[in-house]
């Protein structure tokens, strides 16, 4: 039973009280400790539903104080790097048409998108010595002038390489890891919820402006789906980045998950950091195989005995569990030990596979899909989990640098990962080989997540 003394210690200061609610929510205690004497009477004596109520307050609490930045990045995001991979494919077919390249002449300017591995530290690095906003202010017209550049394609091959990179390489000033940085700063005790909306965000983007643009390169073919993309990044992102991001991303005041450091660390010490080399080891463990899968998807269920229109549908299912994997992870890790619960979403698509292997050609659709779920759950999960991470246990004066790192492995590792599936199956006549490698990485990533330890001590900033 708590004594009297410390309970009027808990009732002495009424404006510390949410902080201290929030961490009888989350991580109170360290992973693996019993929950203290006064945390285990209020876990008997208040109901779940209370304790979803007081989440939910403190979401509408964070979101009153910070709906500009955020909204700012959920705008952002749907329109950033990610948004121009979902839909190119779309240019393909007027491309071909129009200047009468071949598919695999088109096609190669997407290995400019090695690009993003290699830019990624080095504008994470930018972000942190000079914030987001002018990172992204400059990022956007620049791309902006890219998309403009391939607008006026001449039927030069070498002409649509070099707009294409310059497009690339300036687009990953608008990735997750600029946008994320925006949302760690604005939220603190509902940050993980906050990075699960921006799943959302371009989930909704994704899903609702293919058709737009494919009805304006129907109507004004390539040059007006480029010029579209220029206005939306011009009318839109601009603006929105302009007047809601502040000009200073620092930790808001009373952040007692971050970590506060005067300036930057090096780059050496960042590098050789041993939490460091393990968060981005689990990434690159957790993403890259289901990327790969996901990149041979369709194929794979035709492999197993679907019909392809079957296969297809699979892929429409994936889009919908990446966002409940986003909700799932972004609510948890507020609550929880952040990579137990990162365990957790590895265990899921490590037991689609394991279904896949076993059951081979007599997989049913609906376990087929089912198995596809799973994975895009662990898909959706693993971007919030890792941006939690980084902000948790490194603050957030080094946060896009450590960002950048991450996607630097991670990109690599996706470009070896999704050539390697399709040779498997070249070699072997299945994907049951590359379904055990993956269910084998998604365990090594689960456990690597468990070696990040206990969180470090944390420090208020002034």
């Amino acid at each position: 039973m708590c004594s009297n003394a410390e309970s009027m210690r808990n009732a002495h200061d009424d404006r510390s009280a949410p902080l201290r609610e929030e961490h009888s929510i989350s991580n109170a205690n360290p992973p693996g400790s019993a929950p203290a004497p006064c945390a285990l009477g209020a876990m008997v004596n208040g109901s779940p539903m209370a304790l979803r109520g007081s989440y939910v307050r403190l979401i509408l609490q964070e979101w009153r104080q910070g709906w500009r930045p955020g909204l700012a990045a959920v705008i952002g995001y749907s329109l950033g790097y990610g948004f121009w991979v979902t839909i190119s494919s779309i240019f393909v077919e007027p491309l071909q048409n129009e200047f009468g390249w071949s598919r695999g002449e088109i096609a190669l300017a997407n290995s400019a998108g090695l690009v993003t591995a290699f830019a990624a530290p080095l504008v994470g690095r930018l972000v942190d010595r000079v914030g987001v906003k002018p990172v992204l202010i400059v990022g956007l017209i620049l791309i902006s002038l890219s998309h403009v550049a391939l607008s006026q394609l001449n039927g030069s091959l070498f002409y649509y390489y070099t707009a294409y990179f310059l497009l690339i390489a300036f687009s990953t000033t608008t990735s997750s890891m600029t946008f994320s940085r925006i949302i760690v700063g604005a939220f603190s005790r509902t940050r993980g919820t906050a990075l699960a909306l921006l799943r959302i965000g371009s989930a909704l983007s994704y899903s609702a402006m293919p058709p737009l643009l494919y009805l304006v390169i129907g109507l004004f073919g390539s040059t007006g789906g480029f010029l579209m993309l220029a206005a939306l990044n011009v009318f839109v992102s601009l603006p929105v980045i302009w007047w809601l991001v502040p000009g200073k991303t620092l930790p808001p005041k009373g952040d007692a998950g971050t970590i506060v450091q005067e300036v930057p660390k090096p780059w050496r010490l960042l590098v050789l950091e041993p939490k460091i080399i393990v968060l981005c080891l689990a990434a690159v463990l957790h993403i890259v195989p289901i990327v790969a899968i996901v990149s041979q998807l369709q194929p794979l269920g035709v492999s197993i005995g679907l019909s392809p229109a079957a296969a297809v549908g699979a892929v429409s299912t994936l889009g919908f569990a990446n966002v409940i994997g986003a909700l799932i992870a972004g609510a948890f890790v507020d609550r929880f030990w952040a990579p137990a619960v990162a365990f957790t979403m590895c265990v899921g698509p490590m037991i689609g596979c394991l279904v896949l292997v076993l059951l081979g050609n007599d997989v049913s659709v609906a376990l087929f899909y089912v198995s596809v779920v799973l994975l895009g759950i662990g898909l959706g999960a693993e971007g919030d989990i890792i941006a939690f991470m980084v902000a948790r246990y490194f603050g957030l004066r080094n946060y896009a640098t450590i960002a950048g790192l991450v996607t630097l492995w991670t990109v690599i590792g996706i470009a070896i990962g999704s050539s390697l599936i399709g040779q498997v199956y070249d070699a072997f006549g299945n994907y049951r080989i590359a379904l055990i490698a993956a269910a084998a990485s998604f365990t090594c990533a689960g456990f690597a997540y468990l070696m990040m330890g206990k969180y470090p001590e944390e420090a208020i900033s002034d």
